[in-house]
């Protein structure tokens, strides 16, 4: 592989990390937002689509500290979310400046893609484990895959990018 390929393949494997961190943090915001519901004696769209947005404003630690207060996770779960929280810092205000002496190298190179394949390995394990819990949550209420599915495709139809 050329120099620059494998440059890109650096950027589209921290690219595809961060992906992952989003659907980690919406990942918990939505089963934040699913407890909190099933709490509620009567919840209206409008009440729900409220708790979701002062979620979605939240950083991942705090999310973390509001989920280890009200939702019971398996244990390693929480070690791996405490660890995850330190990785995304990390990848978002560090990575790149802590890495340009390897960024320089094929051999550096190759390492940066060994850590983020580990990092990509563990907010895919995160996200999974969530979504297991959410949907075990989201029957209980009657709220099915497919309505999931459809919910989601209205949501994309009407996400505007930033101005």
């Amino acid at each position: 592989m050329d120099e620059d390929e494998h440059i890109k393949e650096v950027y589209a494997y921290y690219g595809l990390v961060m992906y992952h961190v989003q659907c980690v943090e919406r990942g918990l915001c939505l089963l934040l937002a699913l407890e909190k519901a099933l709490s509620m004696r009567t919840i209206t769209k409008y009440d729900y689509d409220n708790i979701l947005n002062d979620l979605f404003k939240q950083t991942l630690g705090s999310l973390i500290k509001k989920m280890k207060e009200s939702v019971e996770v398996a244990d390693n779960f929480e070690a791996n979310v405490e660890r995850a929280l330190k990785i995304r810092n990390w990848l978002a205000h560090h990575y790149f400046w802590e890495r340009a002496g390897h960024f320089m190298t094929a051999e550096g190179r190759n390492f940066m893609l060994k850590e983020l394949q580990q990092a990509l390995r563990l907010f895919e394990d995160l996200y999974k484990y969530l979504d297991e819990i959410t949907d075990e949550w989201a029957k209980k209420v009657g709220l099915t895959r497919e309505l999931a599915a459809k919910k989601m495709e209205e949501l994309i139809k009407s996400v505007k990018a930033p101005e």
